[in-house]
């Protein structure tokens, strides 16, 4: 290919690229005020965790799946999960951390979950001041009656109306009997008496059959 030829192939390469480009430089823009409006967020979205606490058996399949090994799964004891009160009984959980510095949000944890306890949440935005803070203790959430991140701005004093909509939502959603699950899956006791309960209510039923 001569001099002529080499300029051609290359003026061809920038239009081929412009063809596809171009158009956008001419297209309407438009600008969500986030977080003055709640944001338009796609039901596909894969978001920061939404994690059901009570529900889990800490069996670590999803810190397995994790390809970036940013998932940390402890418990004091084996767990199972009770169909009846949809509920995991026996041992605590003593952790429970998803690292945000290094997760993909490619779902891959969501799904072998056997008790379906961890889902992709539709939260985009975790914002805050320091990179530690992105290792998200989910026990602690838990035990503020929360499945989710929260933005630090979202706790502020000062915040957009709709927010507090969201959270009379998300509140509404989880009854007094599953908030007291959250808050005491890490505890020992609480979880070894829900598996009592749990035997006894079997034995009680075998005898009366």
């Amino acid at each position: 290919m001569g001099y002529f030829g080499t300029v051609y192939q290359a003026i061809k390469t920038i239009c081929v690229g412009l063809r596809v480009t171009l158009p956008y430089s001419f297209g309407r823009t438009v600008v969500t005020q986030y977080p003055d409006v709640p944001p338009t967020v796609k039901p596909q979205t894969r978001g920061f965790h939404r994690y059901e606490i009570e529900r889990c058996i800490a069996c670590e399949i999803c810190a397995k799946a994790c390809p970036v090994d940013c998932i940390t799964v402890k418990k004091s004891g084996p767990r199972k999960y009770d169909k009846d009160r949809r509920v995991a009984v026996g041992g605590a959980m003593t952790a429970y951390t998803i690292d945000y510095n290094m997760c993909l949000f490619c779902g891959l944890c969501t799904d072998g979950c056997p008790t379906e306890c961890i889902h992709m949440g539709n939260i985009h935005d975790a914002s805050c001041y320091d990179r530690g803070d992105l290792v998200v203790d989910y026990i602690q959430l838990a035990k503020q009656g929360r499945r989710s991140v929260q933005p630090i701005w979202m706790k502020k004093p000062q915040h957009a109306a709709w927010v507090d909509d969201v959270d009379t939502v998300w509140s509404s959603q989880i009854d007094a009997a599953r908030r007291q699950w959250m808050a005491r899956a890490n505890d020992p006791d609480y979880c070894k008496s829900l598996a009592e309960t749990q035997a006894v209510g079997g034995k009680e039923g075998a005898k009366g059959e």
